[in-house]
């Protein structure tokens, strides 16, 4: 995956008084091995594994992140998105550039 300038990335992660909020799109229950499918200046494609019932999806979501961004799942909130595709993280204690690098070097 290429990896895109902090300025390109924009629109999907950037920095608030709070911590880093992260735009994604998510495929709930996809049969792809990839949890990061694509990463460009408009979007940032997840795959999971898991059903979009229940808060499945949403707690997948948390937990892979968190151990992709080697944080704990206490530092990542859910806070829109909760029953959409396009799911928007609040994550304390990473910069966006620190984010976009983790999230590139998922194989």
């Amino acid at each position: 995956m290429d990896l895109c300038s902090q300025d390109d990335m924009a629109s999907v992660v950037w920095e608030t008084e709070r911590g880093t909020i992260l735009k994604v799109i998510v495929r709930p229950k996809s049969r792809e091995r990839d949890f990061v499918v694509e990463i460009s200046p408009e979007v940032i494609i997840i795959n999971l594994k898991s059903p979009a019932r229940e808060g499945k999806a949403n707690s997948e979501l948390v937990k892979r992140m968190a151990k992709v961004l080697a944080i704990s799942t206490g530092s990542i909130k859910l806070i829109a998105g909760h029953k959409s595709k396009e799911k928007t993280l609040l994550i304390e204690g990473l910069s966006p550039q620190e984010i976009v690098q983790c999230l590139s070097n998922v194989t």
